[in-house]
């Protein structure tokens, strides 16, 4: 919108200079002028719309002032039409540079205006002064009325809603997001830094672990796949002098455990971003140590991945609120579409019972309707946990999860709930919900079970979940990590550092725990 209107008023200046010749009588002597001064506003309209670099509109203004002013400088005297067009550069100035470039642009007019009246002593020296000061007062008045009136139509404007800046910065977030060569996936992030850090740094083998809001480092990438992680603890060891210093350290021996008189090396390097530490980068190799400029080149790497890594972390929060508004819009369209019609099968079907004098189909039409009765409890349900929200805490939801699923499918339940739901931080709460909706809904759907147990503690050492069962028990099969379930049971508890074991109950049925220790410590040596 605003290049448009700065090309709006070179046209205007370009058609007054024209219309002036015209009525003066000058338009024979001025076709030049003319010519020059369209010239030099097809060349600034063009320029304009690049917006890269950042110093080029200021270029363009300033050189459009500069070649307008010598255009009238080396006018005939008298024949001067195109000091017009004078007045257009302070008015785009105006507009889009501020006070500071109107001052600038009326700065560059006058002095070029100035300079060249002195060199040019065979004119009227008095009338050369006047056009000089008619020009820049003109200009000058004209920039100042375009700033007034920018400030008055801001100051009349309604305030921008919550709505209205959302948009403008989920708007930006998209249009950056397309031109990231690395996208803002995490995982992928993570791995990219680990193959960045391959060439500076070889290395055996590599994990990186990102510090979350409890306290806790959760691994997001590993090199290779399919070895076992580290457990690192921020205050002791290697990572702990790495999470203190702020700066990539290397030791002989293993990570687990130095084994002096070997060849076996390791190092720690952290990600930092400002003065805050987001991070830590786990190293291992079986050749000796790095050479130290080798290091300083990976803390380099790694300080550029640690940007990219918070922000895909970023990106994420902003991706869970839009899943949780995501999931009441299915809560509704489920409860007023699919439910709907679903209960309506069943009223038509209690009147084809009612009329039915005949057994075998009475049977049949009864085993629809326990079907369908099945089908309506599952719908209430997943609305149910489509709805429900975990603020700082989970009890209340979790209570009436369980006591709903106990109530539609006849379990016997058993809860116990203790807690201190100021302990967990944020985004921790909404994970352990989830897990435990998903290992009631596996106990309710596949075991077969008659009782379910569900404890939850939160204390000042952490929390824990356990849900139980007296079902026929997780068969090998679904118990591997494959099974889509689990692993996303395995996905969320991960995401928060929490351990999560899966195991047969004596004598029967299923055990699902999770427990996250430390779940309200603050780090010491925190860079946060």
């Amino acid at each position: 919108m605003r290049r448009g209107r700065d090309a709006l008023t070179r046209l205007i200046g370009v058609l007054a200079v024209l219309l002036l010749a015209i009525v003066t009588g000058d338009m024979g002597v001025a076709t030049g002028q003319v010519a020059m001064v369209a010239a030099i506003a097809i060349a600034a309209t063009l320029a304009s719309w690049f917006p890269r670099p950042v110093w080029l509109p200021y270029a363009v203004q300033f050189i459009e002032a500069g070649a307008a002013t010598l255009v009238v400088v080396t006018a005939m005297p008298g024949d001067r039409p195109s000091i017009v067009y004078l007045l257009v550069p302070p008015l785009i100035a105006a507009y889009s540079l501020g006070l500071p470039g109107l001052g600038a642009t009326i700065a560059i007019e006058g002095l070029v205006l100035v300079a060249g009246t002195t060199i040019r002593v065979s004119e009227d020296l008095p009338t050369a002064v006047a056009d000089v000061i008619v020009a820049l007062a003109i200009g000058a008045a004209l920039g100042l009325g375009a700033l007034m009136t920018t400030h008055i139509r801001e100051r009349i404007a309604p305030p921008p809603t919550d709505y209205d800046a959302a948009r403008r910065l989920l708007t930006s977030l998209r249009d950056i997001a397309r031109q990231l060569p690395g996208g803002l996936e995490e995982t992928a992030l993570a791995e990219s830094a680990l193959e960045n850090l391959s060439d500076a740094l070889p290395y055996d083998r590599a994990e990186v672990f990102v510090r979350i809001e409890s306290g806790t480092l959760v691994p997001v990438a590993r090199s290779p796949e399919g070895v076992a992680g580290w457990n690192p603890a921020l205050h002791s060891g290697l990572w702990g002098q790495a999470w203190e210093s702020g700066t990539a350290v290397q030791r002989l021996g293993r990570m687990t455990g130095p084994e002096i008189g070997t060849s076996h090396a390791c190092a720690v390097i952290p990600l930092r971003l400002d003065n805050k530490l987001i991070g830590l980068i786990g190293l291992e190799r079986n050749d000796g140590l790095w050479p130290v400029e080798h290091l300083v080149d990976a803390q380099r790497l790694a300080d550029e991945a640690a940007l990219r890594l918070d922000t895909a972390r970023l990106f994420d929060e902003v991706r869970d609120l839009a899943t949780l508004e995501e999931r009441r819009r299915l809560a509704r369209e489920i409860h007023d579409g699919i439910a709907q019609e679903v209960a309506g099968l069943g009223f038509l079907l209690d009147d084809a019972l009612s009329q039915s004098s005949d057994d075998e189909t009475r049977q049949a039409l009864e085993r629809i309707r326990g079907e369908l009765t099945r089908i309506v409890t599952e719908l209430r349900l997943s609305i149910f946990d489509l709805r429900s929200e975990a603020g700082a805490g989970i009890g209340d939801a979790l209570s009436s999860h369980v006591r709903a699923v106990g109530a539609e499918s006849g379990l016997t339940v058993h809860l116990v709930l203790d807690e201190d739901a100021g302990r967990l931080p944020p985004g921790v709460a909404s994970e352990i919900l989830r897990i435990a909706q998903e290992a009631v809904g596996n106990a309710r759907r596949h075991a077969d079970a008659r009782t379910l147990w569900v404890t939850y503690r939160v204390t000042e050492d952490g929390a824990f979940l356990r849900v139980a069962d007296d079902g026929k028990g997780i068969p090998d099969s679904r118990g591997r990590p494959h099974h889509y379930g689990l692993q996303i049971m395995r996905e969320r508890a991960a995401r928060i550092g929490a351990e999560l074991t899966i195991k047969r109950r004596s004598p029967s049925g299923t055990v699902v725990e999770l427990s996250l220790e430390n779940a309200s410590a603050t780090v010491k040596g925190d860079h946060r």
